[in-house]
C-alpha cells in the first residue's frame, strides 16, 4: 500500500525551532517527527512512502534515505515551489496508480488508518476523511454527515458562528486515484480549501470516518508538547549502568549512558533523561520533562514539563514550566521561562529574566528583563 506524507510545509507556526530545521524533524522523546509517522504507517501496512517536501528538504532526505533503514521504501517527487496540500499529491501522480493514504507530516496519532481504509473500500467513495469530535471546530477543516456517514458539507477553517458541526478534519485521507483529475497541474491547491469543496460541487462522493484513538496536530508549540507527553507517557523504566544516580528516582523514568544525577535531586516520571547529562544537587523534575543529550541543570532548579534540546545549560534555581528550550541555549540563575514559550538555538538568557508564557526568543539572541511576544533582536 501507498501513503502520501505533506512534508513541504514552512512550520511557521513553530519558529524559532523551525528557521533551520523541518518541522517534521523536530524531535518529540528520541527521534523526529517524520520517525513516528513512517513508523505508524509501516504498522497500518503502508509499505511505499511518498513524502512531498520543499523547505528544508535536504535534510529529510537525509535523514530517511530510500526508506530501507525503517522497512519501507521512500520517494521524493521533486517540488520546485510549494503546492499546497493537495497541489504536491497532484506532482507526486506517477506514484499513485491505486487507492492511497494521505497524512500530514505533523500528525502524531494511534487512529487506525488501516480501519479507515477498510471503511473506505466498503463504499463507492472518491475519498474518505477520517475526522473526530474537538471542542474548537474553527481552527479546523469541519464536515457535516448524513446517515450514511457520506459529507454533505465541508468548509475549512470557519468563523466560530460560521461552524456547523464538531466534526474536525484530522488530515488522514484515504483516496482514489482519480481525485487527482480534479487538481490542476503545478497550481498551488489544498485539500480544504479547494478540492473538497470542489468535488462535493460536482457530486463526487466523499464520506467521513468517525475515527478513534490519540491524535493531535503538532504544528503549533501547544500540540509538539501535548504530542510528546503522550509519548513520554508510554515509556518503560530503563537506567544506564554507566549513569551516576545520587538523587531519587521514582516510575518510569529513561536515564541514558554516563549521565550524572547529585543527591538531593528528585525525579519523577515518566521523563526522559539522555546521555551525558549532568543534574546538580535539588533539582526537581516533574513528568512529562524530556532532558536531550548533553544538558547541564544547575542547583535547586525546577524542570516542570518543559522540554530541553541537546547541549543547554541552565544554572541554579532556575524554573522552566513546560517550554521548549532549543539546542546549544544557555540559561541563567533564577531565570523564570513560562508556559509554551519557545526559546530558538544558541540563545543566552540573563540572570533574573523572566520569560512570559507564550513568549518566542528568535535564534542567537541574548535576551534579559522581562520577555513577552516574540524577541527577534538582541534586547
Amino acid at each position: 500500500m501507498k501513503a502520501v506524507v505533506l512534508a513541504g510545509g514552512y512550520g511557521t507556526r513553530l519558529r524559532p525551532l523551525t528557521y533551520t530545521t523541518p518541522k517534521t524533524m523536530l524531535p518529540i522523546c528520541d527521534k523526529p517527527v517524520v520517525e513516528w509517522i513512517i513508523d505508524y504507517l509501516s504498522k497500518q501496512g503502508f509499505d511505499e512512502i511518498i513524502i512531498t517536501t520543499n523547505y528544508l528538504e535536504d535534510k529529510i532526505k537525509k535523514h530517511l534515505g530510500d526508506g530501507r533503514d525503517f522497512g519501507v521504501k521512500i520517494y521524493y517527487p521533486k517540488e520546485d515551489e510549494p503546492l499546497g496540500t493537495a497541489g504536491s499529491v497532484k506532482n507526486a501522480e506517477k506514484y499513485l496508480d491505486e487507492t492511497f493514504g494521505v497524512i500530514q507530516s505533523d500528525n502524531i496519532t494511534e487512529i487506525s488508518l488501516a480501519s479507515a481504509l477498510k471503511f473506505h473500500k466498503e463504499r463507492d467513495g472518491i475519498a474518505t476523511i477520517s475526522l473526530v469530535g474537538v471542542e474548537n471546530p474553527w481552527q479546523f477543516g469541519i464536515a457535516e454527515l448524513n446517515r450514511k456517514n457520506q459529507i454533505k458539507r465541508f468548509i475549512e477553517k470557519p468563523k466560530p458562528d460560521e461552524c456547523f458541526s464538531n466534526l474536525a478534519s484530522t488530515g488522514l485521507y484515504i483516496l482514489e486515484p482519480e481525485i487527482l483529475d480534479y487538481i490542476p497541474e503545478n497550481t498551488p491547491f489544498d485539500f480544504g480549501k479547494d478540492l473538497f469543496p470542489l468535488m462535493l460541487r460536482k457530486g463526487k462522493r466523499i464520506y467521513g470516518y468517525k475515527a478513534e484513538g490519540f491524535w493531535v496536530d503538532v504544528g503549533k508549540p501547544e500540540g509538539y508538547m501535548k504530542a510528546t507527553e503522550w509519548i513520554v507517557s508510554q515509556i518503560k523504566r530503563y537506567i544506564s549502568e554507566t549513569a551516576e544516580i545520587e538523587g531519587k528516582i521514582s516510575g518510569p523514568v529513561h536515564i541514558g549512558e554516563n549521565t550524572v544525577i547529585k543527591k538531593g535531586t528528585k525525579i519523577q516520571g515518566p521523563a526522559i533523561i539522555e546521555n551525558d547529562c549532568t543534574i546538580e544537587a535539588d533539582v526537581q523534575i516533574q513528568p512529562c520533562s524530556i532532558v536531550k543529550s548533553g544538558v547541564s541543570i544547575g542547583r535547586e532548579t525546577k524542570i516542570d514539563k518543559a522540554v530541553m534540546y541537546q547541549n543547554s545549560k541552565v544554572a541554579s534555581n532556575a524554573h522552566l514550566q513546560e517550554c521548549i528550550i532549543a539546542e546549544n541555549c544557555e540559561v541563567g540563575n533564577k531565570v523564570e521561562i513560562g508556559k509554551l514559550a519557545v526559546v530558538g538555538p544558541n540563545c543566552k538568557i540573563a540572570d533574573s529574566t523572566v520569560v512570559l508564557p507564550g513568549s518566542k526568543i528568535w535564534p542567537d539572541l541574548w535576551v534579559e528583563g522581562q520577555i513577552s511576544g516574540i524577541v527577534r533582536t538582541k534586547i
